[in-house]
């Protein structure tokens, strides 16, 4: 049976990187998608995921609270995807991860619906990232103030768009070298995009409500790991050069004068704490999915950069 078929369902940051993987899982399941998004035109690409008028791109800015309102009123289940990087100027990350969403639950407790947000792994443990501290406010805001709420907190999530992979596969290219953050010795679970969007859709159709979840893939690596399973997969030899703390932040501080900056100081904080799913919380094991591991999938969509 198919719980979902012909719901309304608003996803924002639907034109990112899981925004497109998930918009078509749901598209399989016959819902009615909508996506609000800056610029509708650029988010066209999302069209053939379903079929003709399944998926309606909305022009909306963060800002417009009137429209936020009408959005959460006319939907069955709001999904929040939202999220940034690196800040452009200051206190975007409290802007857009926290009161972005402190304005969504509020209209969302008055129309009572159900609401699925997507945060990040170790927001709660990380204390000095800003980035960290503005996701995890917006998450204990969602526990405080809605009957109905799934929270999912992902590790890193690799695939063909991924930010990681292929960033130091692009790097690869033209640099002699790549970078060991504070040694790379930060621990991550990286997961799949496609698992993340399984188990988004699993738990909607199986009608949890009110957990918290972690999903990691089935492999823990050490950030050196990571890359040195990248540069196995490209067929390419680079150094892997130690970068202590202190030198980093220097680095970071260069690089966060351009426009897509390749580090900053805020995501060396975040190495400071591994990234992996506790056994004690619930994570795919719930759900009865068996997370694909890494080693599997990145040699297929990295090959455009791979030496022959």
């Amino acid at each position: 049976m198919n719980n979902l078929r012909n719901l309304k369902i608003t996803i924002f940051g639907g034109t990112g990187f899981l925004g497109r993987h998930l918009i078509k899982y749901l598209c399989n399941h016959e819902c009615i998608i909508q996506v609000p998004t800056r610029s509708p035109a650029k988010g066209y690409f999302l069209q053939p995921l379903g079929d003709v008028g399944q998926i309606n791109l909305i022009k909306f800015d963060l800002s417009d609270n009137k429209k936020l309102k009408n959005l959460v009123e006319n939907s069955d289940i709001i999904i929040n995807l939202v999220g940034i990087l690196y800040e452009k100027k200051r206190n975007d990350f409290i802007e857009v991860h926290y009161n972005f969403v402190k304005k969504l639950v509020d209209h969302i407790k008055i129309y009572k619906k159900k609401f699925v947000q997507v945060s990040a792994l170790g927001v709660n443990k990380s204390k000095d990232s800003l980035y960290s501290k503005s996701k995890n406010q917006a998450d204990i805001y969602i526990e405080k103030n809605l009957e109905k709420f799934l929270i999912i907190r992902p590790s890193l999530i690799f695939g063909p768009e991924d930010n990681f992979f292929n960033k130091f596969a692009q790097m690869s290219l033209i640099s002699p070298f790549l970078p060991l953050i504070a040694g790379g010795t930060t621990k991550f679970q990286p997961v799949y995009v496609e698992d993340v969007s399984k188990g988004i859709v699993t738990i909607l159709k199986k009608d949890i409500k009110n957990k918290i979840f972690e999903f990691g893939g089935p492999d823990i690596f050490s950030f050196k790991e990571l890359l040195q399973i990248l540069l196995e997969s490209l067929n390419r030899k680079r150094l892997l050069i130690y970068i202590p703390k202190r030198g980093a932040v220097l680095l970071a501080k260069f690089f966060q004068l351009l426009p897509n900056p390749l580090l900053t100081e805020d995501q060396i904080k975040l190495l400071e704490n591994d990234n992996i799913v506790l056994d004690t919380n619930y994570t795919f094991k719930y759900l009865d999915i068996s997370p694909v591991s890494l080693k599997l999938i990145i040699p297929d969509y990295l090959k455009r950069f791979k030496k022959y």
